[in-house]
């Protein structure tokens, strides 16, 4: 009997181990990619702020490799790049100022998206193809993006999905009036 009831003890301190280790392995999880988060964002936000032009490639939903380039006078061309070579639920969002090194900003990347928009707010329809030219129509850019860490079977997976503001740019074509010399 003594070893039933100590079975039945021990059965229930096992179970809230376990669950007690999957909730703090998953709050890990959720800060770390809250910390990459808002990394990502503090950098995306710089850049676009400062950005006069922009030249994109594959806009929407990326699930290939795609890019968007800022000017940044001062700084020269800073260029965001999504590589999803790791599978559609693994995609890594880059960083790379002129040809210095590309900074990995983001990983495990299982959605993002960059949308563009016009100074009358309307959204803008931007061409899948190469970047040659820099929209000049384009005033704002919104980034929506969800990461995940951990692992699902083992019940500690974290998903976070952020969606930034829309950041303004400050392009000189479109803050010039029409009608000055």
């Amino acid at each position: 009997m003594v070893t039933f009831i100590s079975s039945f003890v021990f059965a229930g301190v096992l179970s809230a181990y376990i669950f007690l280790g999957r909730s703090l392995s998953r709050q890990v999880n959720e800060e770390g990619l809250e910390s990459r988060a808002r990394l990502a964002l503090y950098y995306f936000t710089q850049d676009v702020s400062s950005a006069t032009t922009i030249s994109a490639t594959n806009p929407g939903s990326y699930t290939s490799g795609s890019q968007v380039s800022l000017s940044i006078p001062g700084s020269g061309t800073v260029t965001y790049s999504t590589d999803w070579s790791q599978g559609n639920t693994s995609g890594v969002l880059t960083r790379q100022i002129g040809s210095n090194p590309a900074l990995t900003v983001l990983t495990n990347l299982s959605a993002f998206t960059l949308s563009y928009y016009d100074p009358t707010g309307s959204l803008v329809s931007v061409p899948a193809s190469t970047p040659s030219e820099p929209q000049i129509n384009i005033k704002q850019v919104c980034m929506v993006f969800t990461s995940m860490a951990g692992y699902a079977p083992s019940g500690n997976l974290s998903q976070f999905t952020v969606v930034s503001p829309r950041l303004i740019l400050k392009n000189q074509a479109l803050l010039k009036d029409p009608n000055d010399p």
